[in-house]
């Protein structure tokens, strides 16, 4: 049986009540619950809170990044932009970008690349680029254009398609498409 922090705090308090010291009540607290269930460093630290005075059990508000986001407002806004950054969410929806990652992980969803498939050209494409094969065949025979380059084993073309991105999806669906 595993005892919330609550509990475990209300159990201190009673024995703080019942003027037990801090080590008699961390051997105590031991022998009952488990050896690891509470630090003998957490019973002192709530040992003096109940000294001064302060016998609220319920943790104090820490400043730092809220944890609390809305899950509903946060699939919205991957749903319109799949290519949205961590960041760019973390701003909008006001949140660290920690705990932002830790609920998408909790909602299930990841952050994919996109897969290559072929280039799609258009039927317009297609023709203009019938017709430049066409003229250069043509200009091959008439000239011998093709005997008047000097290559050395260098390429003419570098092809550097960057426009890959990642994308967020649910877990079974496929990553989007990006044309080559």
């Amino acid at each position: 049986m595993e005892l919330s922090r609550q509990q475990i705090r209300k159990s201190m308090n009673y024995e703080f009540r019942n003027k037990l010291s801090a080590s008699k009540c961390h051997q105590k607290m031991c022998e009952s619950l488990g050896i690891n269930t509470v630090s003998y460093d957490t019973i002192k630290v709530w040992f003096r809170k109940f000294k001064a005075g302060n016998f609220d059990i319920e943790d104090e508000p820490r400043s730092g990044c809220p944890i609390e986001v809305d899950c509903e407002q946060l699939k919205h806004i991957i749903d319109q932009d799949r290519n949205v950054s961590t960041r760019t969410i973390a701003l909008d929806l006001d949140v660290c970008q920690k705990s932002l990652v830790s609920v998408l992980k909790r909602i299930n969803v990841t952050f994919k690349f996109n897969r290559w498939v072929p280039h799609e050209l258009t039927a317009k494409d297609k023709c203009k680029r019938k017709a430049a094969c066409l003229a250069l065949l043509r200009d091959r025979r008439k000239e011998k254009i093709l005997d008047r380059i000097v290559t050395c084993d260098e390429k003419w073309v570098y092809y550097n398609n960057t426009s890959r991105k990642r994308w967020w999806s649910a877990p079974g669906e496929s990553a989007g498409s990006v044309a080559r």
